[in-house]
């Protein structure tokens, strides 16, 4: 229909190729065709595969606090798998970089129109695995807040380096990635869509990130609707294109302002033993 495809048309974010690196990128953000199986089929090493609560701890779907449309079987079908791993590796994506972060390659959507053809091919794995409808597969497209947060960790590792990061609403994973890449010590892709975890860690594999020394989490719990403690385990929290929605930007503008002014978190550049990437 047509109120469908504009709301998979407003999934595909393309970053100006005129928007370069820049501290102030990052400060603004306060107030975000067949199945065919064309990534690598090695599978990061065991420990790193698991779906991980932002507490570190190892959690189960049934145990984790979970989104709206969300549930314990979709989660369960859409676990880290040869299956999965082929659905956010198939034709309709493509191994390349994003703009603003040449040294991430990951599968991302090459053909915004293509959008549709891979939603539908998502509810249609669900469907043959556990029912229910689906949002957008967010998790192929690199929103350019996300990028935005990439680039400053990339440009300023400092911001990151041995520390531990969590990475709110983190989709194809690129602030994640880029944390890790800079020398993060622990990182965690957080995201209520249970495939953006597997995405992340195709991701990773093809950044070469999957065996590095940085310990690789990723969560599907929805961080909103969990006590405000359960970020302190990280010494950085980051959110880069979580405000796209009047609704969701609202919730997570009180939630973010929450993190910043607790336990010690400051926003970037205010100082402080830990940082909010926003």
């Amino acid at each position: 229909t047509a109120a469908r495809h504009d709301m998979a048309s407003a999934a595909v974010v393309r970053a100006s190729t005129a928007a370069g690196p820049s501290s102030r990128v990052v400060a603004a953000r306060r107030r975000r065709r067949g199945s065919v199986h064309r990534g690598a089929s090695s599978s990061p090493r065991p420990g790193r595969r698991w779906t991980r609560g932002p507490d570190g701890a190892s959690s189960s779907a049934s145990a984790s606090v979970m989104g709206d449309g969300w549930d314990a079987r979709l989660a369960d079908a859409f676990r880290y798998c040869p299956e999965t791993r082929a659905l956010v590796t198939c034709d309709l994506v493509a191994l390349r970089p994003c703009e603003l972060c040449p040294e991430l390659p990951m599968w991302l959507l090459d053909d915004g129109d293509d959008v549709l053809a891979l939603w539908e091919r998502t509810e249609a794995f669900a469907a043959a695995s556990s029912g229910g409808g689906l949002c957008p597969p967010y998790w192929a497209v690199p929103w350019v807040g996300g990028q935005g947060v990439a680039r400053y960790i990339l440009d300023n590792p400092e911001l990151v380096r041995g520390r531990s990061v969590l990475d709110v609403g983190s989709g194809c994973g690129v602030a994640a990635l880029a944390a890790a890449k800079a020398g993060a010590a622990r990182v965690c892709a957080n995201d209520i869509d249970p495939l953006a975890a597997v995405a992340f860690l195709a991701n990773a594999d093809a950044c070469g990130l999957s065996n590095g020394p940085c310990e690789l989490e990723t969560s599907h719990e929805d961080l909103l609707r969990v006590p405000i403690s359960r970020t302190r385990a990280y010494d950085v929290v980051m959110a880069g294109d979580v405000c796209f929605v009047k609704g969701l930007a609202e919730a997570f503008q009180s939630w973010l302002s929450t993190v910043a002014e607790d336990d010690g978190y400051d926003r970037v550049g205010a100082g402080g033993g830990r940082t909010v990437l926003l």
